[in-house]
């Protein structure tokens, strides 16, 4: 097998760069084995780890015609590679780097980077073998199968994996072309009133300073909530939570994208035209703000995003269980207590005495008294025993005042009294 590469070196590794097709990569590529781990225990272990990842590699080659990859880092030893170079002269620019790599075919080959990558190439060439012609750009190594030469293919083994870096999440809502979330979330944040100039922020985590009076939510707040509205319009189609996930990597057809950012774009327009404070703070000129939406003595329950998510997930179940309309669900609960230094969320989810959110606090139990502050008979005995439980452990109180504890909640005084911080 001759393919012309091009050499290079960095640090103590001299490799070559080049393109083998997905057939050459079956044909000759093979699995880590002992050759890289030493024991047949650790090979194994490798490959269940690759076997149990593949599938979405898979589909990813079958479905994407918009399909590529990354650079597979092959180790190679045995055998007898033999490299010529070529001198290449263009006008004042020589180089020697450039060649042909011929393997005799006895040479054992293995992925250092891409061992899932490789697994999924052969997977699907066996279910379509019209792949076998494309390529995928490689760099070989050398490697040997000494001590020491699997000790240094281990160590780049595990710089390669271990320590690259995972894509964020603002990187997949800023660039992913196939996750229809993010191209939505996109759409939104570009187009929508309730997301416009600074009334949304870019930044790292979910979280927005108390500081910050301007802005409704975060980025990845808003991606976070039109990923509920997603998963619930897949519910309402009987789809999968596994089969709405692996949606999520192909983009679907420009009608199913522009139907699911009409049905976004409603659901904030129902929300701003609903809910009071909402309705209210997108009327106020964004210069003229002041910080009774949020600031380090509270605010506003729906400019958290903590509080925000959990919102919209129980205006959802709010739907359901009252078989209401989201319009009147969104109504029902906009009319719930929204600032957060008063009951029932002093000392629940807003710590008084330390200024800020209580990072301990359940979501699930969030939205399960937000649902009951809108309708107290919609929650099932478990759930409601779940949150006077909830409730009670948060607030140090003891059997007795069970009976009496959403009285307690209602109650501002009263709630001045229980505070107890971990």
């Amino acid at each position: 097998m001759k393919f012309a590469a091009i050499k290079g070196q960095m640090g103590i590794w001299r490799y070559y760069v080049s393109a083998l097709s997905f057939g050459e990569i079956a044909k000759y590529v093979s699995p880590i084995t002992k050759e890289i781990s030493n024991s047949d225990s650790y090979s194994n272990l490798l490959q269940r780890a690759i076997t149990n990842n593949v599938s979405s590699i898979t589909d990813y080659l079958l479905l994407q015609p918009e399909r590529m990859f990354n650079a597979l880092v092959l180790a190679v030893y045995d055998g007898n590679p033999e490299w010529s170079e070529l001198d290449v002269e263009v006008e004042d620019y020589r180089t020697f780097s450039v060649g042909v790599l011929e393997l005799t075919g006895d040479e054992i080959i293995f992925p250092v980077d891409g061992q899932h990558r490789v697994a999924g190439i052969k997977d699907a060439l066996k279910k379509d073998s019209s792949l076998a012609n494309e390529k995928v750009p490689i760099i070989l190594i050398g490697h040997q199968n000494t001590l020491e030469g699997k000790r240094r293919t281990r160590r780049l083994f595990s710089t390669l994996n271990r320590r690259a870096k995972r894509v964020n999440e603002n990187e997949i809502i800023a660039l992913d072309e196939d996750d229809l979330v993010a191209i939505t979330t996109r759409e939104i944040a570009e187009n929508h009133k309730l997301f416009s100039g600074e009334r949304l922020v870019d930044c790292a985590t979910k979280n927005i300073p108390s500081t910050n009076n301007i802005a409704f939510t975060s980025i990845l707040t808003l991606y976070e909530i039109t990923k509920i509205i997603y998963t619930e319009k897949c519910l309402e189609k009987g789809i999968s939570k596994a089969k709405q996930e692996k949606a999520l990597l192909y983009r679907p057809s420009d009608d199913v994208v522009e139907e699911f950012i009409l049905e976004v774009n409603k659901f904030w327009d129902t929300f701003m035209t609903n809910i009071p404070s909402i309705k209210e703070y997108i009327s106020i000129d964004i210069q003229n703000l002041d910080h009774k939406y949020r600031s380090v003595e509270g605010g506003n329950l729906l400019f958290r995003p903590i509080a925000l998510s959990q919102f919209v997930l129980a205006i959802f179940e709010c739907k359901k269980r009252m078989q209401i309309t989201i319009e009147e669900a969104i109504t029902r609960i906009g009319k719930i207590p929204m600032e957060i230094s008063k009951s029932p969320w002093k000392n629940l989810l807003w710590l008084e005495e330390r200024g800020n959110i209580n990072g301990r606090v359940k979501k699930k139990d969030l939205k399960l008294l937000m649902m009951f502050l809108v309708d107290e008979t919609i929650l099932s005995e478990k759930e409601t025993e779940e949150l006077v439980q909830y409730i009670m452990g948060v607030r140090d109180l003891d059997a007795t005042e069970y009976d009496s504890i959403f009285c307690l909640l209602y109650t501002s005084d009263a709630a001045d009294d229980l505070t107890r911080v971990d």
